[in-house]
């Protein structure tokens, strides 16, 4: 559930919808480069530790205690923006749910997330068993059910013959990859599939770990992808692409095919179920990264004050850090000239810091695997192949990462007269910098007394 929580928000339905057929191309491309490389090779290097701290483990027995404290640090800062951009989504659909002309009030947007944010934090803090409950309960009411709904309400709209909103054409399924304003979508569908490797940060909290992450990996990765081509198709459908808003469209798609079936008055029930969808989202991420981020106390590159704990062993500290992060992420949505550009510009400023994490772990993967001659490391999961073919997966995820960058300083058309393409690439680098930066200036201030032995 935390796996399925992690990645399946419907706001990342949005993200492909306006592809239209042209997304069935990119999600097979996003799944053999990006999807298939990153769970398979996490499932491998889960099953050999149950060290505390997942992908931070992983990169520092690799490429070493710094890159791996980078990399930490990307995924929570990265992290702050997911959980920013969901409340975002989360307060867009309520306003939706409300009231259309409610969804473009810049400070309902800010009060929603800042209210969102403090309250998963605090309710987070009573412990993992709460958290859990709460992902559970809310992936299947929140998540699950909307989409089946949606998938259901737009074959309905097919078959009864309503006009679609995407060509059908064959021709459609080929989209045109020599436009870099069109695919610098590509890179925040990589972004929208990060996170598969989000349970091995509660490693250490359940039974048989090296059996239980592969198994969980597995079931949770064909759910995904079934679900997030069909949901994303069924947005397509419904809405015109130059329709679409980025942090609202599968409020839009459901409105729409529940209007045509003449049970509009359902539209704010399902509202709040896509609200408790990103809910669980939410939850999912608020404590997983920060947990990782927390183990790199044992290499001394965290400030004391950063590593306080509360009576339970959560990072406390952490956490309402993270919380601070988002409140002030929150507050760009006032002075943006949009909530979709703002929006945008976050995603793709987090997935140009993303790709770098899983950059370091591929490269884990197979440095790991080629060091490792232990005859049973493996003995729960391993990649089929050996060697070579996690050399094979760990190129195909490099490369891919490689041009996703590239591509992300690339504004795209459905953005187009709201800033301009010199003008978004600068956003773009320099909030990525200034994301990255505080790591530098952690390890130029690092002290002695901040290192913590295991």
């Amino acid at each position: 559930m935390i796996n399925l929580a992690a990645i399946m928000s419907l706001r990342n339905f949005t993200l492909m919808a306006p592809y239209g057929l042209g997304m069935v191309t990119l999600f097979a491309i996003a799944i053999l480069c990006f999807f298939i490389p990153t769970a398979l090779i996490s499932a491998e290097l889960a099953s050999t530790t149950a060290e505390e701290g997942g992908a931070y483990v992983w990169i520092r027995n690799a490429l070493g205690a710094p890159v791996a404290f980078f990399c930490e640090w990307i995924s929570f800062v990265t992290t702050v923006a997911s959980i920013t951009m969901t409340a975002v989504f989360l307060t867009s659909s309520m306003a939706l749910t409300i009231g259309p002309a409610i969804a473009e009030s810049k400070i309902f947007v800010f009060s929603g997330v800042i209210i969102t944010i403090w309250t998963a934090t605090f309710l987070s803090l009573r412990g993992i068993e709460l958290a859990s409950r709460i992902v559970s309960i809310s992936t299947i009411v929140g998540a699950v059910v909307p989409s089946a709904v949606l998938i259901v309400l737009a074959a309905k709209w097919v078959l009864s013959g309503h006009a679609l909103a995407i060509s059908p054409a064959t021709q459609s399924l080929c989209p045109n990859l020599l436009d870099f304003s069109n695919i610098s979508f590509l890179a925040g569908l990589m972004f929208a599939f990060a996170g598969i490797e989000m349970s091995s940060y509660y490693i250490r909290d359940v039974k048989d770990p090296k059996r239980t992450f592969p198994r969980a990996v597995l079931i949770s990765a064909a759910l995904i992808l079934l679900l997030f081509v069909l949901g994303s198709l069924s947005i397509a459908i419904a809405v015109p692409r130059d329709q679409i808003r980025i942090e609202a469209g599968a409020m839009q798609a459901i409105a729409t095919l529940l209007g045509s079936a003449n049970k509009s008055h359902l539209v704010p029930a399902f509202g709040f179920l896509i609200i408790f969808g990103a809910v669980a989202y939410i939850f999912a991420w608020i404590s997983g990264p920060v947990r990782g981020l927390y183990a790199v106390r044992h290499a001394g590159f965290l400030p004391l004050v950063l590593q306080k704990t509360d009576s339970t062993g959560l990072p406390v500290a952490l956490m309402l850090l993270q919380a601070a992060f988002v409140t002030v992420f929150a507050a760009f949505f006032l002075f943006a000239p949009s909530t979709s550009l703002c929006f945008w510009i976050i995603n793709v400023s987090s997935s140009v810091l993303m790709l770098f994490f899983y950059g370091c772990l591929f490269l884990s993967g197979a440095i790991l695997r080629r060091r490792n001659t232990r005859p049973n490391a493996y003995i729960y999961f391993s990649i089929p192949g050996g060697f070579y073919a996690v050399c094979t997966l760990a190129a195909i995820g490099l490369l891919n990462v490689i041009f996703c960058v590239a591509v992300s300083f690339f504004l795209p058309v459905e953005l187009f007269g709201q800033m301009s393409q010199r003008t978004f690439a600068l956003t773009v680098a320099a909030t990525s910098l200034a994301m990255a930066c505080p790591p530098a200036f952690f390890m130029a201030l690092r002290k002695p007394h901040w290192k913590r032995t295991p």
